[in-house]
């Protein structure tokens, strides 16, 4: 059994949840408050984990559709 989710929209790839990982960083370091501050940081690690896994549904399409045509 083979795990492979279609990305629908491109905005949803590797470089858009990069970018609002950065972004909320950014935002994060503008913070006073450390609490607020953390709870982004954390917050932008976990848009970093949707890019690996957006990276991640990207090679298994890929290899699901090498195989899709060398049948």
């Amino acid at each position: 059994m083979s795990i492979y989710m279609k990305l629908k929209k491109p905005s949803y790839g590797p470089k858009h949840w990069r970018q609002r990982a950065e972004a909320t960083r950014t935002k994060a370091e503008s913070l006073d408050c450390l609490k607020s501050r953390d709870r982004l940081i954390r917050v932008a690690e976990e848009y970093d984990r949707l890019a690996r896994r957006a990276e991640e549904w990207l090679i298994l399409r890929d290899d699901r559709d090498a195989e899709s045509s060398h049948s």
